[in-house]
């Protein structure tokens, strides 16, 4: 069996691929910079994705049997008439736990991995959604700053966030891809553990054994922060989330446990892991 994986430069898409290979199975990597692929394994077939290109589609999917997708709204639907067309009869899509939230009508996160989990909904192939909660990797924000000896200014320090790390999401999809049984699911992926920001910083500072000082700042001054790197409304998004969960613990998800058939990893973990970033 070959499996399509797109996103494989992100950390989640190069996680897939190698989870599949463990297990024996062939990949094919699409990218719309195939050249860029340089960080994975010498088995990987390498091949350029347009989604605007009928032909190419056709190409790419030749001899696919299934396709991990990240979300990408513009050409969604022509990627799926295409899987139709080439036998491929399962897609695993990376959406988003944002479609769960109560504000999901106004987020753009949330809508658009909405807008594509309704066009695999209507294509007539087998899906799974995999909607995974914040990702333990937003941390690595903080990095420049724990690196210089700087406090992290945030305006909402006690919000509260379930942190992914990136291969529980990935040993997930994995198993979705090869497990039939997790066909027309929606998997919520989410860390074990529901915690402030504040501690998020402890666990980092342990883990790369420096000190993380927090400073307050208004929420005006800490958009003004988002906005240098992300599109005002994502900024807004981000911040009326954090306001929504200020000192308000969320529930987690027994998914992973009931998929993989061991608990989530914690941020205690992906601190540990990611340690070297903050150093």
């Amino acid at each position: 069996m070959t499996i399509l994986v797109t996103g494989a430069r992100g950390r989640v898409g190069a996680a897939v691929v190698r989870g599949l290979l463990a297990q024996g199975e062939k990949v094919r990597a699409a990218s719309t910079d195939p050249d860029s692929l340089t960080a994975l394994p010498d088995e990987v077939e390498r091949t350029r994705l347009d989604l605007a290109s009928p032909q190419n589609l056709r190409e790419v999917l030749h001899g696919i049997q299934k396709i991990f997708l990240y979300a990408q709204p513009a050409g969604a639907a022509r990627l799926t008439e295409a899987a139709a067309a080439a036998g491929a009869g399962h897609i695993v899509l990376l959406s988003s736990l944002a479609i769960d939230t109560d504000g999901a009508g106004t987020s753009p996160i949330a809508q658009q991995h909405l807008l594509v989990e309704d066009v695999l909904r209507a294509s007539g192939l087998g899906w799974t959604f995999v909607r995974p909660g914040g990702f333990a990797t937003n941390a690595l924000q903080w990095a420049p700053d724990v690196r210089a000896g700087r406090p992290l200014r945030l305006a909402y320090p006690e919000t509260y966030s379930e942190p992914v790390h990136e291969s529980d999401v990935a040993d997930v999809a994995v198993r979705a891809l090869l497990d039939e049984a997790h066909r027309g699911a929606t998997l919520r992926v989410t860390g074990p553990q529901s915690l402030p920001a504040r501690r998020q910083a402890e666990l980092v500072a342990a883990a790369a054994g420096r000190e993380v000082l927090v400073r307050l700042i208004s929420p005006q001054e800490y958009r003004e922060q988002l906005t240098a790197f992300l599109p005002a409304p994502l900024a807004d998004t981000l911040l009326d989330y954090q306001a929504a969960r200020d000192g308000r613990p969320q529930k987690t998800s027994d998914d992973v446990q009931a998929v993989l058939g061991r608990p989530a990893l914690s941020f205690a973990r992906w601190a540990k892991d990611n340690a070297d970033a903050f150093r």
